[in-house]
């Protein structure tokens, strides 16, 4: 038994370094691979505009209690609560949000590795730990994304309304 308990300290130790590398390299993706219009990010139907994470996670109740990167590292993006409605940073926070989505899926799939040189029951208890600590991230990112692409709609729609109707009649 006290193998499988060094085993699994050595595999949390390279779990804990693949997820600070990955972090680091979706940080480094770009731009292109992470747009919020990009098929992968759109919300899905299923997804009710963020309503199935409400009722199946109770995403509302927890959400603001997980600690985000920008917490402990200042250059990262904070994505914890909204500065402001423009334009711009709206779709900052979209993409930003896909970049995050990324990370945490590249972390996931990475536990994967663990049944390469572990065994079993090893492999799974990192996949498990892998699924507990970066699910709840992609839920929030998935949560918000539908409410983001709607305030940024109202904004559309908003700028919309100051454009006058014939800028060739102001001479």
């Amino acid at each position: 038994i006290m193998g499988k308990i060094q085993i699994f300290k050595y595999n949390l130790i390279i779990f804990l370094i693949f997820s600070a590398v990955l972090t680091f390299v979706a940080g480094r993706l770009p731009r292109c691979l992470y747009q919020y219009r990009r098929w992968l990010f759109h919300p899905r139907k299923w997804e009710k505009s963020g309503r199935f994470y409400e009722k199946y996670f109770f995403v509302k109740k927890w959400k603001c209690r997980l600690p985000e990167l920008s917490d402990f590292i200042k250059t990262f993006f904070a994505k914890k609560h909204l500065k402001n409605s423009s334009r711009g940073y709206l779709e900052t926070f979209l993409n930003e949000s896909c970049k995050s989505e990324i990370a945490h899926w590249m972390i996931i799939s990475s536990a994967l590795l663990f049944f390469i040189w572990s065994d079993t029951a090893s492999g799974f208890l990192v996949l498990g730990l892998a699924l507990l600590l970066n699910l709840p991230y992609i839920i929030i990112q998935r949560y918000n994304r539908p409410r983001l692409l709607r305030l940024l709609a109202r904004e559309d729609e908003h700028a919309a309304e100051f454009v006058p109707a014939d800028v060739h009649a102001v001479v």
